[in-house]
């Protein structure tokens, strides 16, 4: 697990390598990083989900951080591309000379998180933990953020069993 602070270096690292081979970089952060760095929701994760440009370059450095660090290959990944909807509402987090962060909006990561519908106890923290931010107060309300976001077709029954549970 990544703490916040470790977080915080990695990326201050990654701009740094940016900014010397002049070059600048953009990542849209999501799943628990966002939870951790953005809302500060939870101490610690277990890597950087996200999306970022110049993919290439970040891949590369990102595994350089890895090595100067001693963290995980991974700890920097887009695999989170597979929930990504058309319509994605970002805020801005933190500009650092190399690297532009920014993060989903509460409201699209709740929709995230429910669409996965994973059950493990951080995930479900998670869910609850957006769901008081946003004052979400009946499944009907989690529905219309899930839906703002996600077609119906993509919304599997264990969502809407997630959704009744947490919320009935």
């Amino acid at each position: 697990m990544l703490t916040r602070d470790q977080l915080l270096t990695a990326l201050e690292l990654l701009s740094d390598k940016l900014v010397a081979e002049g070059k600048m970089g953009e990542l849209l952060l999501m799943g628990g990083a966002a939870m951790s760095l953005v809302y500060d929701a939870r101490d610690m994760t277990k890597d950087i989900d996200a999306l970022y440009e110049p993919k290439s370059d970040i891949n590369r450095l990102s595994a350089e951080v890895a090595k100067e660090m001693s963290l995980p290959n991974d700890w920097l990944n887009d695999g989170v591309k597979g929930f990504i909807s058309s319509t994605v509402d970002t805020r801005e987090y933190l500009s650092l000379p190399g690297l532009q962060i920014n993060s989903v909006t509460p409201e699209y990561l709740l929709a995230m998180k429910l669409l996965s519908a994973r059950i493990s106890d951080t995930d479900l923290n998670d869910v609850r933990y957006l769901i008081a931010e946003l004052d979400i107060q009946n499944a009907q309300q989690a529905y219309a953020i899930l839906e703002k976001y996600y077609p119906k077709s993509q919304v599997l029954p264990k969502t809407m069993y997630l959704i009744e549970e947490l919320l009935s």
